[in-house]
Order: structure tokens, then C-alpha cells, then sequence
């Protein structure tokens, strides 16, 4: 497997992978495509950056992640997702990892990660909790009746 920063050829891969991914509904996934081609269009001037996870023209998984507006030292982790196909080979932790090295190199020494409480969420929870992220707020009811945002936290 092979880390590295996107390029336009991964869209249409990574597009394909949301869309099998049964945690993103459709406008989530327009959302992460934004992100994703401000980073392929203008990664330094967007403040999005994406690291994508392949093995030969496969993509596997990727990571998108900035600094967060107004902070020193601060990440956002936006998105991380690996294909359906690939789960379960460690290869979330692979490109968490990969993530985190970029963020020091950049002297990001926080990242922040908010996600939804429901349950089909609590997979991602629990890979986050492993990673050494906790939960250090919880807005109720904030993406619909029910499902709460939850804001992980790690200093790395």
C-alpha cells in the first residue's frame, strides 16, 4: 500500500468508494467531494489537504484534514474513509497515521474530529477512542432529533 497526496485521477475512485460506504448519505458525500477537489484544485489555498491510501490504481481509503481557522497548533480531521472492500486490514490506522505525521511536520499539535452519535456511527467512535481521542462535546439534537454532534479531541 502506498500513501500520498492526492491528485485528480483519485476522484472518480474516491467517488465511487463514498457512495459504497453506508454511513454517508448522498449530501454527505457532496460535502466530502468539495473538500476533496479544493484539495486536488488548491490544497495551500483551500486549507484542505488530502492523503489517499493505494495499492497500484486501486484507492483504498484516504484522509482530509486542515488547520483549523484561528489556532495555532489545531487540525480538523474532516473525513477518513476506507473502501468497504479494504476494512478491517488496519489500514484506518495506517492513514491516521500518516495524517498525524503530516500535522507534526506542519507543528499541528491538536486535531479535532466531529461526527454524528447515531448508531451506525459507533464503529467510527470506537476506532477514534482507539486512536486516543475523547469525547469532549456533545451538542444535542444538532444534525436532526436524535443525533447529536460529537467532538473528539487528541493532543498528539
Amino acid at each position: 500500500m502506498q500513501l500520498r497526496a492526492i491528485t485528480s485521477r483519485d476522484r472518480a475512485p474516491l467517488v465511487a468508494m463514498l457512495n459504497r460506504i453506508e454511513q454517508f448519505r448522498p449530501d454527505e458525500v457532496s460535502v466530502a467531494l468539495e473538500l476533496v477537489d479544493a484539495s486536488i484544485s488548491d490544497s495551500a489555498g483551500s486549507g484542505y489537504a488530502c492523503i489517499v491510501a493505494s495499492e497500484g490504481d486501486a484507492v483504498l481509503g484516504y484522509v482530509c484534514f486542515g488547520p483549523t481557522p484561528m489556532t495555532q497548533s489545531t487540525f480538523d480531521l474532516y473525513w477518513i474513509a476506507v473502501s468497504p472492500d479494504a476494512q478491517g486490514r488496519g489500514l484506518g490506522k495506517q492513514i491516521y497515521a500518516a495524517f498525524e505525521a503530516e500535522t507534526q511536520r506542519m507543528n499541528g499539535r491538536h486535531v479535532r474530529i466531529e461526527t454524528s452519535s447515531k448508531e451506525l456511527y459507533a464503529a467510527t467512535g470506537g476506532f477514534y477512542a482507539r486512536l486516543g481521542f475523547q469525547v469532549v462535546g456533545r451538542l444535542p439534537d444538532f444534525y436532526a432529533a436524535g443525533d447529536d454532534l460529537l467532538i473528539f479531541y487528541r493532543t498528539i
